[in-house]
């Protein structure tokens, strides 16, 4: 069904369409790939397998990004016959890798300001932003960054931009436009991840929401820009393990604002 994503296609406006699946396909993806950790989680408890740190953030690394979003994803092209070349999946030109390295330092320092601008707004309005639990655990072992980082490269990023960029934004850009599409991918890609900086206040929340969204930014125009998919699945993974370095050095060397800040971002974007 090339020409359309349900046979509604020709009696709904097209907007609500497209709106509603990819709202449907994220929904998905987020729903299909957390019910399945805890599937496993109560699986591995039960073979009385203990579930460690670092064996959960591997399980719900490798139920929600490798299996529920590449599912979701591969899927819906199947369904639009469709395949991962026309979404972008090529090695990339010259100008792609131009494109790659001045993303990844676009997203380093929008995230540090966005960190910055956040905390700021924070203080002064008297929001309260909650330690998160994963805090406390890399405190006790520092490697977990270093896992979470190798794991962003080879498996958040690439399946993050599948889903978003490659399905998402792809189809959005189909009925709205370059604009239009990119916006509201991004929007999407924001609020899908506002679970990472819970729990705690709010308004903590939409604050990080907020610099997700700017960051996010930034993988959406070079999508938009470069039509490739690798680019923006390695500027991700990339920038993730940039997160997880600062976590790292920060618990290392004892700068808890530090590390409170890359935990943060990395909790939003790995979904952990």
């Amino acid at each position: 069904m090339s020409d359309g994503d349900s046979p509604l296609a020709g009696r709904v406006p097209a907007p609500v369409v497209a709106v509603a699946v990819v709202v449907g396909l994220v929904a998905l993806a987020f729903v299909g790939g957390n019910a399945l950790a805890v599937v496993l989680g109560l699986a591995l408890s039960v073979a009385g397998v203990e579930l460690t740190p670092r064996r959960a953030v591997v399980l719900s690394v490798l139920t929600l990004q490798l299996v529920a979003f590449t599912a979701v994803s591969v899927g819906y092209l199947r369904y639009r016959d469709r395949t991962l070349a026309d979404i972008g999946l090529r090695v990339p030109s010259l100008e792609g890798w131009i494109a790659l390295g001045a993303g990844y330092v676009g997203m380093v320092v929008v995230w540090l300001s966005g960190a910055i601008a956040t905390f700021v707004i924070a203080s002064r309005l008297g929001i309260e932003r909650q330690q998160q639990g994963i805090i406390e655990v890399a405190q006790q072992d520092p490697l977990i960054f270093v896992l979470i980082g190798v794991l962003s490269l080879l498996i958040v990023g690439p399946a993050e931009e599948l889903l978003f960029r490659g399905i998402v934004q792809s189809r959005l850009r189909e009925t709205f436009g370059p604009v239009v599409g990119v916006g509201t991918a991004t929007v999407l890609f924001a609020f899908a991840h506002i679970t990472g900086f819970l729990p705690g206040d709010i308004g903590g929340a939409l604050l990080g929401v907020v610099v997700l969204f700017l960051v996010g930014l930034v993988l959406g125009v070079v999508y938009e820009f470069t039509d490739n998919l690798v680019v923006v699945a390695i500027i991700h993974g990339l920038f993730n393990m940039t997160q997880a370095a600062f976590g790292y050095i920060g618990v290392r060397f004892g700068d808890a604002e530090t590390a409170a800040i890359a935990v943060r971002g990395i909790a939003a974007v790995v979904g952990i």
